[in-house]
């Protein structure tokens, strides 16, 4: 175990912005955390809700907070040491509309409830090609049917990606589920960026450490966004 790591999740267990229960009480006993109460017992306020799930160095979750004050970010993702650079970030530029959470994204339910949030992001997350049922592929209907539990009503889901086959199937998927399209593009860099308005091509330029990695291999970047 790499010593780097380790100074990292020791760094996250003093940071005030994560958050990382014990899996094996969800898993084991049933037990939740925060469950309903993230804006009374962590952000202090009413605001919406986001969260960027499988969220990697938190690049969405930061990004997205410096951008909307007045919403809450909570970056997601299994490994803290991923995460301790947003994390880390949050602090120094003192924003108080960031958290990180470490868990297993099939346990999401123990952490949300009923109503609880507004928006999704997923993000250059493992495109499981060979999960034919989808409960690895953090954007198959077998997760999204998770998060409707949390979700509010008319809430939104984002998925940007490199890999054609999680647009292709984003786009069969998630009407087949409910969901209605509002947005896409096989090309969010191409003509389609110039075809929204200035916010919300300032958003889409947020880049993840894995997008910029996939830029440099001149792969093209796909987009989906669909309301609950």
């Amino acid at each position: 175990m790499g010593k780097d790591k380790l100074k990292k999740w020791a760094e996250n267990e003093q940071f005030h912005n994560v958050h990382q229960p014990p899996l094996m009480d969800v898993i084991k006993k049933g037990l939740t955390y925060n469950k309903g109460e993230w804006h009374e017992k962590v952000f202090k306020n009413n605001n919406p809700i986001v969260l960027e799930l499988g969220c990697g160095k938190g690049e969405y979750t930061v990004g997205l907070a410096r951008r909307f004050p007045n919403k809450n970010f909570i970056g997601i993702d299994v490994k803290g040491h991923r995460f301790h650079k947003g994390a880390k970030e949050a602090i120094q530029e003192g924003l108080p509309n960031v958290a990180f959470l470490r868990t297993r994204i099939e346990f999401i339910e123990a952490y949300f409830g009923k109503d609880e949030v507004s928006e999704i992001w997923l993000t250059f997350s493992d495109p499981q090609p060979l999960d034919y049922i989808g409960n690895r592929r953090i954007t198959s209907p077998w997760y999204v049917e998770k998060y409707k539990n949390f979700l509010k009503p008319q809430a939104i889901i984002h998925i940007k990606h490199d890999n054609p086959g999680i647009y292709e199937k984003a786009m069969k998927e998630l009407p087949s589920i409910g969901c209605n399209i509002e947005a896409h593009s096989d090309d969010v860099y191409g003509p389609y960026l110039h075809t929204v308005d200035e916010e919300m091509q300032d958003i889409l330029k947020i880049r993840t450490f894995y997008e910029q990695m996939w830029l440099k291999e001149n792969r093209i970047i796909k987009y989906v966004r669909a309301r609950i």
